[in-house]
């Protein structure tokens, strides 16, 4: 596709300026015949800048942008430009490690088994907590609320205590 060998860097209304890049050679002197040919003087004013590679395209009596485009497109293709190779991205990956070492799950199994433990008799305190709290919130002159905090805290303590252990999701 040759409109790929344009590409809009810069646009202000009514002026847009292109760089232009091909595969082959751009002919300056023959792409500027056809820009004469493409688009009319009257209402298209353009600059080719040979150093930069770049088109200055600019409309005069409010021309829209697709038709200074397809002229310039026209030329392009009657100049012979092909559009440039796609650029090759290269993407390093690097495989990290899931899980630790046989001997350092030796050495973490029995803090881990103290963990889930300890994050057990947390929930069920926090259960218990959470019964005691509900019939408090029923009861008048009990204290639920408190319980219902209380037990609220309990289940993030045991969450915080088993998150070291547990693979990330």
């Amino acid at each position: 596709m040759v409109s790929s060998c344009a590409e809009l860097v810069h646009a202000l209304p009514g002026r847009w300026r292109y760089r232009l890049r091909s595969a082959t050679p751009i002919q300056w002197a023959r792409l500027e015949l056809e820009l004469q040919a493409s688009l009319p003087l009257g209402p298209w004013h353009w600059r080719l800048n040979r150093h930069c590679s770049s088109l200055l395209l600019e409309a005069r009596d409010s021309q829209p942008q697709h038709q200074g485009w397809q002229g310039l497109v026209a030329a392009l293709e009657r100049c012979g430009a092909k559009p440039p190779e796609a650029e090759v991205v290269h993407v390093r990956v690097q495989v990290m490690r899931d899980r630790p070492s046989r001997l350092m799950r030796w050495l973490m199994a029995p803090a881990n088994l103290l963990s889930f433990l300890a994050a057990s008799g947390l929930l069920g305190m926090a259960a218990l907590l959470t019964l005691g709290g509900i019939l408090g919130l029923i009861l008048p002159l009990a204290p639920g609320l408190p319980l219902l905090l209380l037990a609220f805290v309990l289940v993030e303590t045991a969450f915080r205590l088993r998150r070291p252990f547990t693979a990330a999701g």
